[in-house]
């Protein structure tokens, strides 16, 4: 044995030395990740993000996704326009120091003025507003004529100051910043206005010919693509076509230059034996018409294109990767992988050194321009959640982001980010909060192993589940029992009925079919039976009873599901058919035992978008597409309905959209019904009479989920602008 290690004195230093360098670098991993966990633990208790709450709402989660961001002109401070507002950063301190228009809808694009003082906000409702950096007060707005019924595109002061340039889908306004009125009316064009409708047609001052449209960094050139690959490029002050040129290949999208000699361009074509969607980017020498190719990816997503101030440099990016071009040799200078998830907005600061760059990570991110290193990292901005689940009690949020294995928890009481819990290596799919709060649970796609934590003491449990892999995980509404089901093999699916507190199985089902389970969803589970819905390309209805072990499987109608909800009691089922056509105008109710058909409700006019039971299981609420403008509550015993509706969307068709219903809920007492609209409003209405009790307005986009707490007094509302509100219901 002496003599075996004397020889072997190598291969036992390399081996000890491989075994040292493995354990510092998952120390150090460790390290990283906790320090990450600390720093954005501390992001999320700032009190920032509280800053301009809505009327009604007493607390907000979250800080929106970033879209866009600019740089003042001496580059001390950053704007990032986010679905609640526009974020002010200290650029050295990487800290918010304002929140400017807050609430004021879809922000599409935002401009300095040359001298920093003034920043203008361009919104998806066509107004123009003006802000003051300094002391975050509202000066002016400007409004596009509401019979266009279009968003600001893009929006720059001109460099004297006092001009603000407006594009609007096809035209560009011009402004007078001190007056508040249009430039030059007398000689603009007119678009074809008769004399009678003049004062309702704004004048175009430039025709773009075309939707793709953008400002060269100087903001002194726009440029404006149209339909037959010519590309036009305007003087703003003069109002003066200054140069054209065509190009093979559609254009989308599209930067320019400081001095509108170099223009890049992005084009989408299918390459290859599978006609794979690709992505070309282009430089082209705009006076000699030539072009050199710089980039050609098959990455899914529509790339950014930025050059830096001074034209030198062209950031392009998709997905999670970056790249820094030579703009006068065409040549990649640095590329940036250090993302796991999409780019949202790029963007230089003024001196060329730096670019900043926001990510649905939830991350802010500045580089060095040169070197392509990571100069600083901020946690909290740029990310959506996926989901987001309350326990049955209403003291516990969950929230799962995109792109993260991290599972953050939020006290309902304090309003405060209470915990974090890390999921698997490679994401997590699945989570689910027991009734009570105390368990919480997690799986990944492709892996067996269920995550299992006790949420007070942090003891982690990890369950095996089926031996190839997981679907899903579900806890009981008594949160005593967890059932996971998945592939057992290519032909066997299982499903194991565990003891959350022994970590013990309790009963395994197994199925021949191998299509039972692939996807199960809109589940019902209590200690009687677990049921599930299979939506899609041959929809079923899945039912174990737990009491005489066997189970049975409805066939369903041979078309997608596009809804599905269980009654609180689990006996009835309500079906909204869809799936690549439209969604039915009918909901199908059936009875969960049996699977048999109970009756049809049919009275809306358009596409139903979403249904809800109330708590008493009694009544079914349904909201209808844009041509219904309806809610209605169906007694589910005799079929017939109550019409609720706002006389806003019987006569209002300036915007449609704000009629849609996404989400239903009802209060506990099932005496008012939470609409949650497309656009991001929420009505409170009285189920008794169909009477409006309340709107609530502060998310920019559509509702996605909203929760009562048991006295009904709070409403919790999560739309896809990645914002959670606290809505006081009390007054």
């Amino acid at each position: 044995m002496i003599k075996f290690l004397y020889t072997n004195r190598f291969f036992i230093g390399v081996l000890t030395g491989v075994i040292l360098i493995f354990f510092g670098v998952s120390y150090y991993l460790k390290h990283l990740e906790n320090e990450k966990l600390l720093e954005e633990e501390h992001n999320m208790r700032l009190d920032y993000k509280q800053w301009h709450l809505p009327e009604g709402a007493k607390a907000r989660i979250g800080s929106g996704t970033i879209r866009a961001m600019q740089y003042s002109p001496d580059g001390s401070l950053l704007a990032a326009v986010s679905d609640i507002g526009v974020w002010i950063f200290n650029v050295q301190t990487a800290e918010p120091q304002n929140l400017l228009a807050a609430h004021t809808g879809i922000i599409n694009c935002i401009s300095f003025s040359p001298d920093g003082s003034t920043i203008a906000v361009g919104t998806e409702n066509g107004k123009v507003q003006l802000w003051d950096i300094s002391t975050g007060e509202h000066q002016k707005t400007f409004t596009n004529n509401p019979f266009y019924s279009v968003g600001v595109d893009n929006v720059y002061f001109i460099l004297d100051g006092h001009t603000l340039a407006v594009v609007y889908n096809s035209w560009v306004d011009l402004w007078d910043i001190a007056t508040g009125q249009r430039k030059n009316m007398l000689s603009a064009i007119t678009n074809d206005a008769t004399e009678e409708n003049t004062s309702d047609i704004p004048p175009k001052y430039m025709d773009l010919e075309g939707r793709t449209t953008s400002f060269s960094p100087d903001g002194k050139t726009v440029a404006s693509y149209n339909s037959d690959g010519t590309y036009h490029f305007w003087d703003i002050a003069s109002k003066k076509e200054i140069r054209t040129f065509s190009v093979e290949s559609s254009g989308k999208p599209v930067a320019i230059s400081s001095d509108a000699r170099t223009l890049a361009i992005a084009s989408e074509s299918h390459k290859g034996p599978l006609h794979s969607r690709v992505w070309e980017v282009n430089l082209w020498d705009v006076n000699t018409q030539t072009q050199r190719k710089v980039s050609e990816t098959d990455y899914f997503g529509i790339p950014f294109l930025v050059f830096s101030p001074d034209g030198s440099l062209l950031a392009s990016s998709i997905e999670g990767i970056i790249q820094i071009w030579d703009v006068n040799t065409g040549k990649e200078k640095k590329r940036i992988n250090g993302y796991v998830s999409s780019i949202s907005a790029v963007a230089f600061s003024p001196d060329n050194r730096t670019l900043v760059s926001s990510s649905w990570d939830n991350t802010l991110r500045f580089w060095d321009a040169d070197t392509g290193k990571e100069k600083k990292k901020i946690y909290g901005y740029g990310g959506l959640f996926r989901d987001v689940w309350l326990s049955a009690d209403s003291q516990t949020l969950i929230k799962l982001a995109y792109a993260s294995r991290n599972i953050h928890l939020w006290n309902m009481n304090t309003i405060q980010h209470e915990k974090n819990f890390i999921g698997h290596k490679n994401g997590v799919t699945g989570v689910v909060l027991s009734p009570d709060g105390s368990k919480l649970a997690c799986n990944t796609i492709l892996n067996n192993t269920i995550h299992l934590w006790d949420v007070n003491t942090g003891k982690l449990n990890k369950l095996k589940g089926p031996r190839r892999h997981l679907t899903d995980i579900a806890f009981d509404r008594d949160g005593e029992v967890l059932v996971s089901w998945g592939a057992a093999s290519k032909r066997k699916d299982l499903i194991q009925h565990w003891d959350i507190e022994t970590g013990g199985i309790q009963q395994t089902l197994q199925l021949n079919d191998p299509d039972a389970l692939s996807v199960l969803e809109d589940l019902y589970f209590d200690k009687r039976i677990f049921a599930g819905i299979e939506k899609f390309f041959y929809p079923k209805l899945f039912v174990w009873n737990l009491d005489a072990g066997d189970y049975n499987i409805t066939d369903l109608e041979a078309k997608e599901i596009d809804i599905a909800r269980f009654s609180p009691d689990g006996q009835v089922l309500a079906i909204v058919y869809g799936g690549l056509t439209k969604m039915d105008k009918n909901i199908a109710l059936r009875d969960v035992e049996t699977g048999d058909s109970i009756r049809i409700l049919t009275g809306h006019t358009d596409e139903v978008k979403c249904i809800a039971f109330s708590p008493d299981g009694q009544t079914l609420a349904s909201g209808g597409a844009i041509s219904d403008r309806t809610i209605r509550l169906w007694d589910i015993e005799t079929g017939s309905s109550k019409v609720i509706t706002d006389p806003y969307w019987k006569d209002n068709w300036h915007n449609i959209n704000t009629k849609v219903p996404l989400t239903l809920a009802f209060s506990p007492d099932g005496q008012t019904l939470a609409s949650g609209m497309k656009l991001g409003d929420i009505y409170l209405w009285e189920t008794a009479t169909g009477a409006k009790k309340k709107l609530l307005r502060g998310h920019s986009e559509g509702i996605s989920h909203l929760f009562f707490s048991p006295d009904g007094q709070t409403l919790i509302s999560a739309g896809y602008d990645g914002i959670i509100l606290i809505w006081d219901l009390t007054d």
